[in-house]
């Protein structure tokens, strides 16, 4: 990496699975963003993005779903961010200035969180390169759509209103929500957003989910896609700050994940991982089985050229 966002990097003892690519050999930049100032239950962070990078120590780089080895390609692990610690609006504009650098530069970024509320920068960074037909697809359990949370409109609480600040409700699907405040329920009704609970996952199947978010994708320009990792039912993902009953499993997402992936998906963000609750480090091996399949998926979709 070059150029001033090279000035909010830190190189790292250790990267991604204990590898690192060739720039000129791989499209895919791992960077952790360990953001870690709103908690509002459990925090632990900044923690995450080294955990995760552990994590996928232990994990095979083939796909049996795509049928890729990731070692083929593999990724260039940029390192850290480095973020203010005086104010979270400064930190989400380094991550902007970091992501926007990225995605001038071709590259198709995955950042290891870290609170959602990197994702308020990293997708305004994407918007302003990729422009306003840019949609963000959210896993998330949680709707995030309170004005302001704990005296600030920049909280993991408040990511999707952040969002629409500078993108349509069209520009926005939630995936796996289930758990709001009634503001929040009334503010969703109201702005029209589409939204798919893991109740309705669980209820009309893979099949109906998939279908209803490729509808959705045909009407994008480019997909930011967002998981956090609380999306996961607490039985497969414990360590995360703020755990949420009737989750989704691993298995449907990463069927839908396998039904939707396209050449249209520019950046993933996987955040929320919370270490210091998460002993038995699943949740962080999720997170970066999560990574894997994503950059396998989307390698298989460029090399086929299938849309």
């Amino acid at each position: 990496m070059s150029n001033s966002a090279e000035l909010f990097i830190t190189r790292l003892p250790h990267v991604f699975g204990g590898i690192s690519g060739r720039r000129d050999r791989t499209p895919f930049s791992v960077v952790g963003v360990p953001l870690d100032m709103t908690s509002s239950f459990r925090p632990g962070y900044r923690q995450a993005p080294l955990s995760v990078r552990i994590a996928a120590q232990n994990l095979e780089y083939y796909s049996m779903r795509f049928d890729v080895d990731v070692e083929d390609f593999l990724y260039v692990d940029e390192g850290d961010v480095v973020l203010p610690q005086d104010s979270v609006l400064k930190a989400v504009e380094v991550v902007k200035t970091v992501a926007e650098y990225l995605f001038s530069s071709g590259r198709v970024p995955v950042f290891i969180g870290g609170e959602h509320t990197l994702t308020a920068g990293a997708t305004r960074a994407a918007a302003d390169v990729f422009g306003r037909s840019m949609c963000v697809l959210v896993f998330d359990a949680h709707a995030d759509l309170r004005a302001e949370y704990s005296g600030t409109k920049y909280s993991h609480a408040c990511v999707i209103s952040r969002l629409l600040d500078f993108l349509s409700r069209d520009n926005i699907y939630l995936v796996g929500t289930r758990a709001m405040s009634k503001y929040e329920y009334e503010k969703l009704k109201n702005t029209g957003m589409r939204y798919l609970t893991s109740r309705s996952i669980k209820k009309f199947g893979i099949k109906h989910a998939a279908s209803s978010l490729l509808d959705y994708i045909n009407t994008c320009g480019k997909i930011y896609l967002s998981v956090d990792v609380d999306v996961f039912d607490p039985a497969y993902a414990p360590g995360v700050a703020t755990p949420e009953p009737d989750g989704v499993t691993p298995t449907e997402f990463f069927e839908i994940l396998y039904e939707i992936i396209n050449n249209k998906f520019v950046a993933l963000d996987v955040v929320e991982v919370t270490p210091p609750y998460d002993l038995s480090a699943i949740t962080s091996m999720l997170a970066a089985k999560v990574i894997i399949e994503f950059m396998a998926g989307l390698y298989t979709h460029a090399a086929t050229n299938r849309i």
